[in-house]
Parts: structure tokens; C-alpha cells; sequence
């Protein structure tokens, strides 16, 4: 069996390596016409689940790194062959490249809460003595490895518990593999809660934790709290964990304490920052909750696009919803209270968790962060709870079979219009290779690319961020406007390329356009 799916996950990486995408037409459900790849995903997740009748733990294992490998990772050989990162990915590289190269990380991607990512690659690759270039290229290739290695250490009581959850959290994801501060939060995430699961558990707990397990945990927890405000969540955990276990109480203090003493200290990191902003914009400027990627969605595709991530949401949500309620059913019948008293935390974190969805939603704040959260912190660890019911086990089952099937349109569908068309990085390399130090640039749609190209050419010159709305008293302070195709397809979905001359046209008139590659790469005056 692991000889026929490492023999279609093969076939498939060769499919879509001959898979081209027009990013000006392409349907977000453009995976699924590769059948290869279908065929691959369909035929590991069959297999994963005949393994759930058996207990084979090495093919297990190599079956969910390769379904892993596929949904997040394989489908990025496509846009290899021109540009295989997409707009903010490219600060993101540039930071941690101008950390290796320099030794002074800077926030290009315009935010310093996004530093940490930066500051771990250094290290890492510094570490083990990689050029600068190989060691974004391994950090990046390892992120799959290290999402899904760690559940492999939750302590199970079958294989069946193993290969649902797997499933579940891979399908759960809403975004694939891609350099940015997002992945730590994962990966740690994921991490820390297998550890905490486990000494509930009581595994191991006499032992204690290794100074080499601690150390990792420490460095990987420095890296994240200093690049997302979502590290509040590693110390809430705690908190919760140690209303149940007042061994987890002086561990809790100390991860909180470290999160706002490095907050303090370095509070240009943006990690407090970011949250207060956040939190103030919430109670301030409260809107209609509506998803955010459904607003410029115009396109009646996009749109079921969005639905289709909604769907994702709301089966994980219902899948930890159903999961509580088999503990809850336990407590009231008082069977099996140790069962119970592993479940009572993750439950309450569960719904912690979603009260903090559904007020983000409200408020139209944070977007899908906090189910983020919920997914890689409460929901693996409630599924192996409730997997004692045999209702549960085929309603996960069913679940997590229906999360992989939609993960090709969930992870990849808005891929894109997220990566840069070769007419973008004709004009980003044009705009580099012909501005001066005092040439003003206002970009639109993809300014990470156009600042990732001033720092290939070494160019000093300043770049303004502007709304695709641009109105004439914006270009007046500029004196260039770099519109790309991004943002045009992003916030112009509604229009078709008849459409979109006739916008063009209109801004030639008025502005004067003085650089144009095909219809997509516009320089204005």
C-alpha cells in the first residue's frame, strides 16, 4: 500500500508540474481538474482509513506524511517556474535573508510583530552552517514535517485515533505551506499541545521534561510571542490547564510573565501592538460580521470559494462541538472519571475558543485566527476523547474524509490571484531597474514584490502602499503609481477583461499611462 501511494504522489508532482494556470480566468476549483492528483488524494485517504482496522504504525505514518506532502506542499510546484512565492511571502523571505546576510533583521514586510520567523531562520541557519538562501529553502521545506511529526506522539489508544486526527487537522487548515510568521503559530501550537496533553496524561510526568525538550520549547515560544499576538494563547492554555492541575500553575506564570516582560522590553516586536490595536479597534469601530474575504468577492466562483472555507469552519467547529458533548454525556452518567478529568480542560478551552470566534465575527475582527487556534489546540486532543463512542468515530471519520476533499479549493483556491502574474514581475523588475533615490512610488496590489526587487537591485528609493481606489489628490503626492494585476483581480473581481480595457483606458486618459506590459502591468503618471 505505501509502495502505491508514494507511487501516485510521485505521478502527481509530474502532473501538475505540466498544470499551467491563467491566473486572469482561473477557477479557485482549479486543482481538481488534475485527476492524478485526485485520484492520489482519494486513494491515500481510503487507505488511511482500511489502516484504521489495523494496527500497522510505520505505513501509517509514512501514508500521513505523504497526505500531508500533498495537500500542503505539492501543489506549490506549479508557480515554481515563474515566481514560487507569492506577494507577502516575499517580505517575509527578505526579512530573514537580511538577517543571514547583514546580521540586522528588518521588517520589510512592514510590520515588526513579524520578526520572529526571521530571527529563528537566522539562528537555525546559522547553526547549521547553510548559505543564507538554503536556509529559508530548508525552513520552508520542513514546516510540513514539523506540523504533522508531533501529533504522531499523542499518546493514543489506537491507530484509528491516530489517522482521524491527522485527517481532521490537516483538513482544518485553511491555508497551505507558506514562509511567514502563520507557521510557527502552527507549529508551535501544535507542539505545545501534544506536550501538555501527554502530562496530563500523566506520561512520563515522573521523568519530567528534558533540558534539550525545554530549551526547543522555549526558543520556538521566544520565536512566535515576538511575532504574533496569538502567543497570548500558549499562556491561556496554561491558565486553563492549571484550573484542573495546580502543577501547571508556576508554568503558566512564567509563560505569561515572559510574554509581556518581552513585550515590554522589545515592544517594537508589534506582538502587544498588534493585539491592543486590535482590541481597540474592536470596541471602537464595530461592524457587520461578514466574512472578509467574501467583500470583494464578487465573482459569483469566488463566492463559493468563500462559502467552501466557511463549510471548513463550521465542520470543525461542529466536529469539537460534538466532541464536548460526548464528554458531557460521560460526566453526567459519572462513568469513567479519569476520562473525564483529561476532558475537562480541553472542553473549556473549546468553548473559550469559540466564544472568542463568535465576538471576533461580530466584530468583524481578526478573521480566521482565532479558529486557527482552536483547531491545532483543542480540537486533536477532544477528537481522541470522543473517539470511544462509535457514533463519533464515523461522524470523524466522515468529517475528516470531507475536510481533505475540500482542501485542494479551501488551501489553494485564492492561490491565484495571490501570486504575482510574469506581467508583475516584469513591471517590478522595469520599476527597479529605472528609479531613482528621490522617485516616489505609490504601489498597488503587490508592493511587497516591488519591495523585494529594490532589494535585489539595492535600490533606495521610498514606496507608498495605495488602495486600488486611487483618487487624484493620492497620485498627486507620487510620482509614480504602480497598479498591478493583484490588485485589480482582488478588488476587482466583478470585471471582465472588456471591462477591465475600459477601466484602463479611462485611467490613460486621465493619468497618462507611461510603462505597459500586456493589459495587466500598468505604470501611471
Amino acid at each position: 500500500m505505501v509502495g502505491i501511494a508514494i507511487a501516485l504522489t510521485l505521478a502527481s508532482i509530474k502532473s501538475l508540474s505540466a498544470l499551467s494556470i491563467d491566473v486572469v480566468t482561473q477557477s479557485p476549483f482549479f486543482l481538481y481538474g488534475d485527476p492524478i492528483y485526485v485520484l492520489s488524494l482519494i486513494a491515500i485517504s481510503l487507505i488511511l482509513v482500511l489502516l484504521c482496522y489495523r494496527d500497522v504504525f510505520t505505513e501509517t505514518v509514512v501514508l500521513i506524511l505523504l497526505l500531508w506532502f500533498l495537500v500542503l506542499d505539492t501543489p506549490y510546484i506549479i508557480y515554481v517556474s515563474s515566481m514560487p512565492l507569492y506577494n507577502d511571502q516575499l517580505g517575509f523571505v527578505a526579512e530573514a535573508l537580511s538577517g543571514l546576510i547583514t546580521g540586522h533583521v528588518e521588517p520589510i514586510q512592514g510590520e515588526p510583530s513579524s520578526l520572529g520567523h526571521a530571527y529563528f531562520t537566522t539562528v537555525l541557519t546559522s547553526v547549521m552552517g547553510l548559505k543564507p538562501f538554503w536556509g529559508v529553502v530548508t525552513v520552508q521545506s520542513a514546516l510540513p514535517i514539523l506540523y504533522v511529526t508531533p501529533l504522531l506522539a499523542l499518546r493514543r489508544r489506537t491507530t484509528w485515533d491516530l489517522i482521524i486526527v491527522a485527517l481532521i487537522v490537516l483538513g482544518s487548515m485553511l491555508n497551505p505551506i507558506l514562509y511567514g510568521r502563520t507557521p510557527f503559530a502552527w507549529a508551535y501550537l501544535v507542539l505545545f499541545t501534544v506536550f501538555l496533553y501527554n502530562r496530563l496524561r500523566g506520561h512520563d510526568s515522573r521523568r519530567g521534561i528534558s533540558v534539550t525538550s525545554a530549551v526547543v520549547i522555549l526558543v520556538v515560544f521566544l520565536a512566535y510571542l515576538i511575532s504574533d499576538p496569538t502567543s497570548l494563547m500558549a499562556p491561556i492554555m496554561l491558565m486553563v490547564v492549571a484550573v484542573f492541575g495546580r502543577g501547571f500553575l508556576v508554568t503558566a506564570i512564567v509563560a505569561l510573565t515572559t510574554w509581556f516582560t518581552v513585550n515590554l522590553i522589545l515592544y517594537i516586536s508589534g506582538s502587544m501592538a498588534s493585539l491592543i490595536m486590535q482590541l481597540m479597534a474592536m470596541l471602537e469601530s464595530p461592524v457587520n460580521p461578514v466574512p472578509s474575504l467574501v467583500v470583494p468577492a464578487v465573482n459569483p466562483v469566488m463566492k463559493i470559494y468563500n462559502y467552501v472555507r466557511e463549510l471548513t469552519v463550521f465542520l470543525g467547529f461542529l466536529l469539537g462541538l460534538a466532541s464536548s458533548l460526548v464528554y458531557l454525556t460521560h460526566l453526567a452518567r459519572a462513568r469513567q472519571r479519569s476520562f473525564n478529568a483529561d476532558a475537562r480542560p480541553w472542553v473549556l478551552l473549546y468553548f473559550l475558543l469559540a466564544a472568542l470566534q463568535a465576538m471576533a465575527l461580530v466584530m468583524s475582527r481578526w478573521g480566521m485566527v482565532p479558529y486557527t487556534l482552536y483547531v491545532l489546540s483543542a480540537l486533536p486532543v477532544l477528537v481522541i476523547m470522543g473517539m470511544q463512542g462509535k457514533w463519533f468515530r464515523m461522524f470523524a471519520t466522515v468529517i475528516g474524509i470531507l475536510l481533505i476533499a475540500l482542501s485542494p479549493a479551501v488551501k489553494w483556491g485564492f492561490s491565484p490571484i495571490a501570486f504575482p502574474t510574469v506581467h508583475d514581475i516584469a513591471e517590478a523588475s522595469f520599476i527597479a531597474t529605472h528609479v531613482s533615490s528621490n522617485t516616489a512610488i505609490c504601489a498597488s496590489g503587490v508592493h511587497e514584490l516591488l519591495w523585494f526587487y529594490y532589494w535585489l537591485y539595492g535600490v533606495n528609493a521610498p514606496i507608498t502602499y495605495l488602495s486600488p481606489v486611487i483618487t487624484p489628490s493620492e497620485v498627486s503626492a507620487c510620482s509614480y503609481v504602480a497598479i498591478f494585476y493583484r490588485a485589480m483581480n482582488t478588488y476587482r473581481l466583478d470585471m471582465s477583461i472588456n471591462q477591465l480595457m475600459d477601466e484602463i483606458d479611462h485611467l490613460n486618459t486621465h493619468f497618462s499611462i507611461v510603462y505597459k506590459d500586456g493589459i495587466w502591468g500598468l505604470w501611471l503618471r
